[in-house]
């Protein structure tokens, strides 16, 4: 599959140039050490991008590989986190040509998030662990092909009744991952949902007959949501993806007591959000003076680039 070459729109184009002429005029552009910490998702981009499975629009202006280019010139990030199904095809030349996009821009690919609905790791039903496990090696393989350093999944809701297959169905993920020199990463997350993903073909294939459903459990919520996660992540050789927005803490304190647990399996990368509960300035504070973290901050925003500047900001002016 060959891509086309396609111009960014005219209103794209000036934007970058503006940007350019602010970092020429104040001198204000951050430090490459400061910006070398920062991965930005495509995820905030959502719906500007212009894929396969969705409608035209007068919003979608912008092609995926014209991400890297986009983020390079727009925020001097060469980083950039990929949602799996914001990657239209899975040929080895399709992946190669995504790859030389990105790297023609000195950048690179930091992580693919992985969602693949019911089929997670706390999944009741053993052929839906199955699936999750040969899906995410796929992935891994997909991540070696692109220069992606991680994977992350979506560990569905994981309670103490299910830890049990829980966790040795997140280790043959994590050992597949070891074996080809990807980090399987998993996040805080709320409810155990997935983000927003395409829209579902309107008439899918069928299913087979579902199994008895399970009893319900209650979800945990904060500290007992993430001590639960941190006992399964260990106990599985996997790594954390922090996401401090997914992690439901009520205030300063949680948030931190969430970061201090999770710190030790770090994968070197955090999802990067803000939130009217605490303040992400001191918790960037908190990771670097008191727990010593080096790794990325990758922002994470639902409203394209005004979301993602006012996180940008904080980070920017933090580090």
């Amino acid at each position: 599959m060959r891509r086309r070459d396609f111009l960014m729109s005219a209103a794209v184009v000036a934007d970058l140039m503006s940007t350019r002429r602010l970092w020429a005029q104040d001198g204000n552009r951050p430090k490459p050490s400061t910006l070398d910490r920062i991965a930005i998702m495509t995820l905030n981009f959502q719906r500007m991008l212009k894929l396969p499975d969705l409608p035209e629009g007068p919003e979608r202006t912008l092609e995926l590989f014209d991400i890297p280019e986009m983020l390079a010139d727009r925020y001097g990030v060469h980083k950039v986190e990929f949602q799996h199904y914001h990657i239209p095809s899975t040929e080895p030349s399709y992946l190669k040509e995504l790859r030389g996009q990105i790297e023609k821009r000195k950048s690179r690919m930091t992580q693919i998030n992985l969602e693949f609905g019911a089929l997670n790791m706390s999944a009741p039903e053993l052929r839906n662990r199955l699936m999750a496990i040969d899906l995410t090696k796929m992935w891994v393989d997909h991540a070696v092909m692109l220069g992606a350093q991680r994977v992350m999944i979506n560990q569905g809701q994981p309670t103490h009744e299910n830890k049990v297959y829980g966790i040795p169905t997140l280790k043959s993920m994590a050992d597949y991952g070891r074996s080809k020199g990807i980090i399987v990463s998993v996040e805080t997350r709320g409810g155990g949902g997935g983000r927003q993903a395409l829209p579902a073909p309107t008439a899918p294939p069928a299913s087979p007959p579902a199994l008895p459903a399970s009893p319900a459990v209650p979800a945990l919520t904060g500290p007992a949501r993430w001590m639960l996660l941190a006992e399964i992540i260990k106990g599985a050789g996997a790594y954390s993806n922090v996401d401090v927005g997914g992690a439901g803490a009520a205030n300063q304190q949680e948030l931190h007591s969430c970061l201090r647990t999770m710190f030790p399996m770090t994968a070197g990368s955090m999802h990067t959000r803000v939130n009217a509960a605490w303040d992400l300035a001191t918790a960037i504070r908190f990771l670097e003076g008191e727990l010593g973290y080096k790794g990325l901050y990758t922002i994470e925003a639902s409203n394209a680039h005004e979301g993602t500047k006012e996180i940008y900001d904080v980070v920017v002016s933090t580090l």
